[in-house]
């Protein structure tokens, strides 16, 4: 059963490198790095038990994202910061009876190329938004690309799926630049005006 993981959380997609640290050398080898070619299909394959789906992790430069990222498929971390360019891991996953596959798109923190965001996301069936809680402006990056989102998927009849992550929780508290009081006084001025 190579490529298949199994979980003991009931809904976790944690990858079996991430429970069972003896089989990641397995693991590594599963995962297809740099490729370029992507699937546009999230409709699932294989008598609807499979299911393919584009996640695209963006945010501002340096807040983490490829580190999330590398934790989550590798269970591992690095202090060292190399810029991404532009990266997709391919892994499967089976929960539950469902085999899932996942295109995880680590983007570039830059938007020096807005044709490419703009393709990533009309591309993408979820998003993972990325800010550092010691960067306020990787913050207000986010609700920029959340716009974004909303723009280019606005013809979209199904809901949008975007978690939001604050990563860096790990700094003292004096290097702090977003707090959860900002975050919700944030959003409620981006509510309409009868709310």
């Amino acid at each position: 059963m190579k490529g298949r993981h199994q979980f003991k959380r009931r809904f976790s997609l944690q990858p079996s490198s991430f429970l069972h640290r003896e089989d990641s050398t397995a693991h590594h080898r599963t995962n297809i790095r740099n490729d370029t070619e992507s699937s546009s299909s999230s409709s699932g394959e294989g008598g609807g038990h499979d299911s393919r789906h584009k996640i695209v992790v963006m945010g501002s430069p340096r807040v983490g994202k490829s580190s999330i990222i590398q934790r989550f498929l590798f269970n591992n971390f690095s202090t060292k910061y190399k810029p991404t360019i532009e990266e997709m891991f391919h892994e499967d996953f089976s929960m539950n009876g469902v085999h899932l596959k996942l295109d995880i798109l680590d983007s570039s923190g830059t938007n020096e190329f807005p044709a490419m965001r703009a393709l990533s996301i009309s591309s993408a069936d979820a998003f993972i938004l990325v800010y550092a809680i010691d960067d306020a402006a990787s913050f207000e990056e986010v609700r920029i690309i959340r716009d974004q989102i909303f723009e280019t998927k606005a013809s979209s009849s199904s809901a949008i799926p975007i978690v939001v992550v604050g990563n860096k929780t790990d700094l003292p508290d004096d290097q702090r630049q977003v707090s959860c009081c900002s975050i919700v006084v944030g959003n409620k001025t981006d509510l309409p005006d009868d709310q």
